[in-house]
């Protein structure tokens, strides 16, 4: 009897002991695909803030690139552990999500392009965008922000280079998302951007690793705003930031912080 209790006992040990192994060497990171941020091949200035976070430490970092929505999608029903890229939701923390003390960057302004000469900005502002047919990534849901004020007809797009293309035919009069990545899609297109007329929507957000509501999450994020002080304070964070080509305004320690 005694043998057999011994027997389960260590079947328990090692059940936590491969818990805890299992913890401290991975942890898997999904996002949409942003050029020179989040590369498939694992590659962007996302990715690489990432690793050098939890790396040094141990732990193995496994990106995953998906459609926008899928990857929030597998991050709440916790079959991931974070998604990198989003808002700070005060309804979402600690209920549907977890989120770190520090943000991961701060997000390029969210502007608006459409063909030069269909619109009078100046005039209507974005009174111009009412009843249009308008387009931006599934999942990022810009219609119920306050800050896009005007009844649009939403469309949303599988990738950037669907919606330029959109745009260019006038299957859609404007496209919503941020200057680089319509810059990067038309490139690769072989478009010249210099034709679309584009506006500041929205001053730039925080963005921050968003991870799942589980224990595991807790004592990952416990590591995320240790490692990101100290690399913030050692100024990696910053030449990481200027490899990739980002302005040096975008990597100050005052862009950092709480929530």
């Amino acid at each position: 009897m005694k043998r057999f209790q011994m027997f389960i006992l260590l079947l328990i040990v090692n059940f936590f002991v491969i818990q805890s192994t299992a913890f401290s060497n991975n942890i898997t990171v999904v996002c949409e695909e942003w050029s020179g941020f989040t590369n498939k091949n694992g590659t962007g200035v996302y990715w690489e803030i990432i690793k050098a976070i939890y790396e040094p430490m141990g732990v193995k970092v496994n990106t995953k690139v998906m459609p926008w929505k899928r990857a929030d999608n597998i991050v709440l029903l916790k079959k991931a552990d974070a998604i990198v890229g989003d808002y700070f939701y005060k309804k979402q923390s600690g209920k549907n999500y977890l989120y770190p003390k520090w943000h991961i960057s701060v997000e390029d302004p969210i502007v608006i392009f459409f063909k030069k000469d269909q619109v009078n900005w100046k005039k209507k502002g974005i009174k111009s965008l009412s009843g249009k047919k308008v387009g931006w990534i599934r999942g990022y849901d810009y219609h119920k922000k306050k800050w896009l004020n005007v009844k649009v007809k939403k469309y949303e797009l599988t990738n950037l280079s669907q919606g330029v293309k959109m745009l260019s035919a006038n299957r859609i009069f404007g496209l919503i998302d941020y200057e680089n990545g319509v810059k990067q899609a038309g490139k690769k297109l072989g478009l010249n951007i210099k034709n679309f007329e584009m506006k500041t929507m929205k001053l730039g957000n925080k963005l921050f690793l968003k991870f799942s509501n589980t224990d595991r999450s807790k004592k990952l994020i416990k590591i995320f705003d240790k490692q990101m002080t100290k690399l913030v304070k050692s100024g990696k964070i910053q030449k990481i930031y200027s490899k990739w080509g980002h302005k040096a305004k975008k990597l100050g320690k005052e862009r950092f912080g709480t929530k």
